[in-house]
């Protein structure tokens, strides 16, 4: 596990409040970022592929939307922690594990993925970092 996300994770997730759990917001990172190695990651301090309407140097390719830069990691915890507050309706905050985090964030339209790949991908390091299912 890297320390230094998972500390960033518990950052957003209390930002987000209570159900959002840590672990849930670092396996998703992890599955977005192919384990903090991306370059959107790397290069830009964005660790969920969030974007903006304002063009940039950071053209999304499936869409008229552009990545978003952060100054930071630490910048985008707290961005991200705020963020999910956009999910309410979408049932985030009704969350019991993983599963259901993941489901609200589709049926948000945050990912364009299929869901039982995003699912797949996120489960697998929860279980790897975590140990077990969620």
């Amino acid at each position: 596990m890297n320390t230094y996300f998972y500390e960033l994770a518990k950052r957003a997730a209390e930002i987000a409040g209570e159900p959002i759990k840590a672990e849930w917001i670092y396996s998703q990172w992890a599955h977005e970022t192919g384990e903090f190695t991306s370059e959107l990651c790397m290069q830009y301090h964005n660790l969920g592929g969030l974007c903006q309407t304002t063009p940039n140097d950071l053209p999304q390719p499936d869409g008229d939307l552009w990545y978003m830069e952060f100054d930071s990691f630490e910048a985008y915890a707290e961005y991200f922690g705020r963020y999910l507050r956009l999910y309410d309706e979408n049932g985030i905050y009704n969350s019991q594990n993983l599963a259901d985090y993941v489901v609200a964030l589709k049926n948000g339209g945050y990912f364009g993925d299929s869901l039982e790949n995003y699912l797949a991908g996120t489960h697998a390091v929860y279980a790897a970092e975590f140990g077990g299912t969620d």
